[in-house]
C-alpha cells in the first residue's frame, strides 16, 4: 500500500546522487555473501528498497531479486535497475508494503533484508508487528533476514546532532562543484528523532557558493535493540544476533553509529 505521507517526504531527495554506490556495494558485499550464505534458496526481498542497488546486487550474483518500497518515487528510480543480468538472476521492483510481501508471487524468499534505515519510517509497536510479521510470512523456514539502521540508542542517550557529511560530484551536465549531503537530528523526549536531510551545491569562486538544493523535515522513529529483539521474537524471529555494523562489528550501545540485526525465519512456518 502506498504510504503517501512517506512518498512526499522522498520526492526530490537525490539518494543516489549523494551516496557512494558502487563503494558501498563493494565494501558490504562480503557481509552480505556471509549472512545469505545458508539461504535455503537464491531469492532475496528487498524490504524499503529505495533506488534498488542492493537488490540488483544480488542479481547480479544469479539470484531472483524482488524489490518492494511505498514510494513511487523511490520505485521510479530503482525500475532503471530491473531486469536481466548477465549472472542469470533477475530483479523487479513492486510498490508495495512488507505486510503485503507473502502475496508476491516469488514468495516464499530465501532470505530478506531491510537496509537504509527503512524501520525508522514504522510507527508504533502495532504497525511493527505487521510489518515484521508481513516479511515472515514471505520467507521460507529457515531463511535468514537481515536489518541495518541507525543506532537510535546512541542518537538518544548522548544525544547525536548530526551525522557525517556525504560529499559527492556533481552529475554530469552539472558542471564543476559537489554534492553536500548534511544530516542533522534533534532528539525528542519522545524517543523519536526530527530529521533534516539537507542537500547543497557547492561551487568555490562562484557567487554565492553554496546553494541549498533541497531540505527537508520529518520524524524518526526510534527503533533501539531493547524495543525491536522482543518484536522481532515474538514475529517468529530466532538466532538473533546484533552488532554494531555491516561486517564483524561488535554492537555497543553508546558508540556503534549503526544498529545490525541478523536472524532466522521459525522452522515453524
Amino acid at each position: 500500500m502506498k504510504d503517501e505521507a512517506h512518498d512526499k517526504l522522498y520526492t526530490r531527495t537525490e539518494y543516489r546522487r549523494v551516496i557512494a554506490w558502487p563503494e558501498r556495494i563493494r565494501r558490504e558485499a562480503p557481509f552480505l555473501a556471509g549472512v545469505f550464505a545458508e539461504a535455503p534458496a537464491r531469492s532475496l526481498l528487498d524490504v524499503g528498497c529505495g533506488s534498488g542497488e542492493h537488490s540488483r546486487h544480488f542479481a547480479e550474483l544469479g539470484w531472483t531479486a524482488v524489490g518492494i518500497d511505498v514510494s513511487d518515487r523511490m520505485m521510479g528510480e530503482a525500475a532503471e535497475l530491473a531486469g536481466e543480468t548477465e549472472a542469470g538472476g533477475r530483479v523487479r521492483f513492486e510498490l508495495r508494503g512488507a505486510a503485503e510481501a507473502a502475496g508476491l508471487p516469488e514468495a516464499p524468499f530465501g532470505g530478506a533484508m531491510s537496509v537504509g534505515n527503512t524501520l525508522a519510517f514504522v510507527e508504533g509497536a502495532g504497525a511493527m508487528e505487521e510489518f515484521l510479521g508481513g516479511v515472515a510470512a514471505a520467507l521460507a523456514p529457515g531463511a535468514p533476514f537481515l536489518i541495518q539502521m541507525l543506532n537510535y540508542e546512541r542518537i538518544l542517550g548522548l544525544p547525536v546532532r548530526a551525522l557525517p557529511v556525504n560529499v559527492r560530484p556533481l552529475p554530469e551536465g552539472e558542471g564543476e562543484g559537489e554534492i553536500l549531503f548534511l544530516r542533522i537530528l534533534q532528539p525528542r523526549a519522545d524517543g523519536n528523532v526530527d530529521f533534516y536531510p539537507v542537500t547543497l551545491t557547492l561551487r568555490p569562486g562562484e557567487e554565492p557558493d553554496v546553494r541549498v538544493r533541497d531540505a527537508k523535515h520529518f520524524v524518526h522513529q526510534g527503533w533501539t535493540r531493547p524495543r525491536l529483539e522482543p518484536l522481532l521474537t515474538a514475529a517468529g524471529f530466532r538466532d538473533i544476533q546484533v552488532l554494531g555494523g555491516m561486517g564483524d562489528v561488535p554492537y555497543d550501545a553508546m558508540k556503534s553509529t549503526d544498529l545490525v540485526v541478523t536472524a532466522r525465519n521459525g522452522d515453524d512456518r
